[in-house]
């Protein structure tokens, strides 16, 4: 065995239990993996996290660079079998089978499937019952007992390292940085002599981040590594990064990975590190693992510190280039002259650069370089000082921090980097491309007061036109009891009131009376688009009985109705609390032929079955988790094991065409909904594609030829303002809840609006471009009233995004649609009234839009949380009630 430099008992090789975390791939459900991380780090283990929708080669390739005891992953989306042993199978071929693999998933992972993989030693899987014996602390305390037996300074693990080891050997590289993190020095030093692949003198240059917490260090070290690939193809690039130790438990969040989106190339290496014992934001081996990466062949090495304060300064020790980074809350500007990095720093970079005050502290920044260096008569855009923001795609402010730090490192270091011209805007400074101006930053406080004055109007108005009838009231009773002089002064003040009432109260009282009388006729019209639609008012009960379709308040006093048209009105009439339309319809019922299994083929038939004998087809699709993730069906396992598994399979425009085969798209009794959301516009637009398809084909089998140039664009226009459907499309809730948001915010924002700008400029009006939803925002944990809140400010976000690229409200809004939770608790019966009604006076009075679009149009789903009940006796009675 190796001799160490630890007394941790931790495991066999008395060093840390490193463990990598992950939720499986297609999976979005990171609460349950949090949580066993945290528990792991409190237990004393050092923790190398790396989020949702991870892949077996993402989880393998972490497990082999960070040499760890363990991987613990999530899965409660299905497909557990073959990621764990798609897992296994990579850790085996590079010689890292001694790597534990654990998991969990609820009743997801079936007890036949948990057999199989503890039986073929794949994986130790723990199950309900285990939770429900040993609790959390107790399995991840069992886990940890398990891990702890792979002894990871055993020296059979270093026989390998007896000869050169390159850049590409990650598994030796990350083996000789184990041993330079445990192991002795006279160990190390005789590991590295023997696996040397390059000599000393062509050591490569070190680059060194460092900086306040939060400071945005390892999302800048992600970007430039991206740039460094860009410009400079091959080039071989160690990532060394060290997080602090909690001195209270002994583990870590090793935090960095996560970030980093550039580590699928394999030229890209990265090593997280955990304090320890140094008490310092570098830990102690940061030194020999910058010597062995220099010595295996690596072109640049990138140390990230963990956060620092005023007066530290470890990164100059391992630097060639120190690079400081900072925002803008820094406090006074008398702090800046405490920073003892902005003595040492090469350069200062202030990211976070559209936050407020950033430009101010840019100015403040440079001045105070300026005074530490003496460079008085130095032009500011010449000072090394770089503003960025990293977590904008494609930041010009990035692009010159690289363009700086390749001069810096091919001046020093003889080095040949490559760097592209950055194109900055106006004035040399970053700019975010917000989808929402800031001025109209306040959209929300604006909708709010809207609505309160909206309240606060119908109160005052009541208050007076009740006044109004009282008056005349008691002026028509004073005039009958011959009391002329008192009648005439309070009619004189009845008429002075009715002057102070708005005139759309009278209206509203004028249309309740002739709604009243509508009513009672016993047949009712309204129109729709343009169609007259005559309906009766009245319905017949089993038992016989007459009944009113509407009922309208049984009230004489002018303020009771119109607090009640105000408030709630009738079906069909603003604000619309009691619905959008006048009357429901009796020729269709709200049938969704609801399916996604297998294959096109197979998944149509389905949608035949289900449709059979019904004058309506409403055909709703569920795709695969591939089809969701934007992954192409392949055959590697972890991805194979999801393909046409709860939901079709979709990666081709043929396959799109098999689905709806036999359906007209372009029919009046047909529509199709899609529930995707992460990369929804390639599906969308092969759906528009293939209803285009069946209408030339309908061209060619009617006039015996294939259309010209003129009568193809004809078809596609008429198709595409014809076909009807929905398409889910709702990004900031995949953000808040599902997690199957595949580009950044910002990127995915984006895209819905250049689909948004093409429903306009085509004139898709049938086919509603979001469903804007609340229910997963309720599945995630939501109560109905955050739902309900948290539904309608995605709402109106998208309409302030819209509006900001120059499109009319009222030529969009209307191609909203909604989708609210349902359950059986009272709040769940009114918050679609609610959202009704504040739409509609936020559409009216705020963005000024016609009828149409102040109707908010929702459809409502019984919540899947009451079938995961731990009362399964009575779940399915319960999920049949709700519905």
């Amino acid at each position: 065995m190796v001799a160490i430099s630890m007394g941790s008992d931790a495991s066999e090789g008395g060093m840390p239990l490193r463990v990598i975390t992950a939720a499986a791939i297609f999976d979005g459900h990171d609460v349950a993996i949090g949580i066993f991380r945290r528990i792991l780090q409190s237990q004393g283990c050092e923790v190398i996290h790396l989020g949702h929708d991870r892949g077996a080669d993402e989880v393998a390739r972490a497990a082999i660079q960070e040499d760890a005891h363990a991987v613990a992953i999530t899965s409660y989306q299905g497909g557990a079998v073959e990621m764990f042993t798609h897992t296994k199978q990579i850790l085996d071929e590079a010689g890292f089978g001694h790597v534990i693999l654990f998991g969990g998933g609820g009743g997801t992972i079936l007890p036949h499937e948990i057999s199989h993989l503890t039986d073929e030693e794949i994986a130790h899987i723990y199950s309900p019952d285990d939770g429900r014996e040993m609790g959390l602390v107790g399995m991840v305390q069992d886990a940890m007992e398990r891990a702890s037996k792979v002894d990871l300074l055993d020296s059979a693990r270093f026989d390998s390292l007896s000869g050169p080891v390159t850049a590409d050997d990650h598994g030796g590289v990350s083996r000789l940085l184990t041993l330079a993190e445990n192991g002795d020095e006279d160990a190390f030093s005789a590991a590295l002599k023997r696996v040397r692949s390059r000599s000393e003198k062509e050591a490569c240059p070190v680059v060194g981040l460092t900086g306040t917490g939060g400071a945005g260090k390892s999302s800048l070290t992600d970007e430039l590594t991206l740039r460094i690939q860009r410009d400079n193809p091959g080039r071989k690039i160690a990532l060394l990064a060290t997080d602090p130790t909690r001195k209270s438990t002994g583990g870590a969040l090793l935090g960095d990975r996560i970030r980093m989106n550039s580590l699928s190339d394999e030229n890209l290496f990265m090593r997280s590190f955990a304090s320890r014992e140094s008490g310092r934001e570098i830990a102690d081996c940061i030194s020999k693992a910058v010597e062995a990466c220099q010595a295996v062949g690596f072109d640049l090495v990138i140390v990230e510190t963990s956060g620092i304060g005023q007066g530290d300064d470890a990164i100059t020790e391992v630097a060639d280039v120190s690079m400081y980074v900072t925002t803008r809350e820094y406090g006074a500007p008398s702090q800046l002259e405490k920073l003892q990095m902005l003595d040492a720093a090469d350069l200062v970079v202030l990211n976070k650069f559209d936050r407020p005050g950033s430009e101010e502290a840019l100015s403040e920044l440079r001045k105070q370089f300026k005074r530490n260096r003496e460079m008085w008569d130095a032009d500011d855009s010449s000072l090394p000082v770089i503003p960025t923001i990293a977590s904008q795609f494609a930041d010009a402010g990035v692009d010159l921090l690289w363009q700086r730090l390749a001069g810096i490192l091919n001046e020093r270091h003889d080095g040949d980097f490559a760097a592209a011209e950055p194109r900055l805007a106006e004035g040399g400074l970053p700019h975010r491309s917000n989808p929402i101006p800031p001025e109209r930053q306040g959209y929300l406080a604006e909708v709010a007061a809207a609505v309160r004055g909206y309240h606060e109007r119908t109160d005052e108005a009541v208050r007076k036109v009740r006044l109004v009838q009282q008056l005349e009231a008691s002026a028509a009773q004073m005039r009958d009891s011959g009391k002329e002089a008192v009648a005439e002064d309070l009619a004189e003040e009845a008429a002075s009131l009715r002057t102070a009432v708005p005139e759309d109260a009278w209206r509203a009282l004028d249309d309740f009376h002739a709604m009243a009388e509508a009513y009672q006729s016993g047949e009712a019209s309204y129109t729709v688009r343009g169609k007259e639609i005559k309906v009766d008012t009245t319905t017949t009960t089993l038992s016989g009985l007459e009944l009113p379709r509407v009922a309208l308040p049984d009230t004489e006093d002018w303020g009771e109705r119109l607090d009640w048209v105000r408030r709630e009105n009738a079906p069909g009439y603003f604000p619309f609390t009691g619905g959008v339309f006048p009357f429901k319809r009796e020729d269709e019922l709200p049938i969704r032929m609801f399916a996604g299994e297998g294959s096109a083929e197979r998944t149509n038939r389905r949608y035949h079955f289900l449709s059979k004998g019904q004058p309506f087809n409403r055909l709703s699709v569920a795709f695969d988790s591939p089809s969701l993730y934007g992954q192409d069906p392949v055959e590697r396992l972890d991805i194979y094991g999801k393909v046409a598994e709860s939901g079709v399979s979709i990666s081709t425009i043929d396959e799109m065409e098999m689905l709806f085969e036999g359906f007209d798209l372009c029919a009046p009794n047909t529509s199709v909904s899609m529930t995707i959301n992460g990369n929804y516009w390639w599906h969308l637009a092969a759906f528009f594609n293939v209803a285009i398809r069946q209408q030339v084909k309908k061209f060619e089998d009617e006039n015996g030829r294939v259309p010209n140039d003129e009568e193809t664009a004809e078809i596609r226009s008429n198709t595409l303002s014809t076909a009807r459907g929905t398409v889910q499309a709702e990004v900031i809730k995949e953000a808040l809840s599902q997690n199957t948001l595949i580009f950044n915010i910002d990127t995915a924002l984006k895209a819905m609006g250049d689909v948004a700008e093409f429903y306009v400029e085509n004139d898709i009006r049938n086919h509603y471009m979001v469903s804007i939803s609340g229910y997963h925002i309720d599945e995630a944990g939501a109560n109905p009233i955050t739902q309900a809140a948290l539904t309608l400010s995605n709402g109106l976000t998208y309409v302030e995004m819209f509006k900001a690229r120059g499109l009319d409200p009222d030529a969009f809004i209307s191609r909203f649609s909604w989708f609210f939770c349902m359950g059986l608790q009272p709040a769940y019966q009114v918050i679609g009234r609610v959202c009704r009604r504040i739409w509609a006076i936020a559409a009216r009075d705020v963005y000024g839009v016609g009828e149409r679009g102040q109707k908010l149009k929702y459809h409502m789903q019984g919540s899947g949380r009451s079938l995961h009940s731990q009362e399964f006796t009575w779940n399915d009675y319960r999920t049949t009630l709700q519905s």
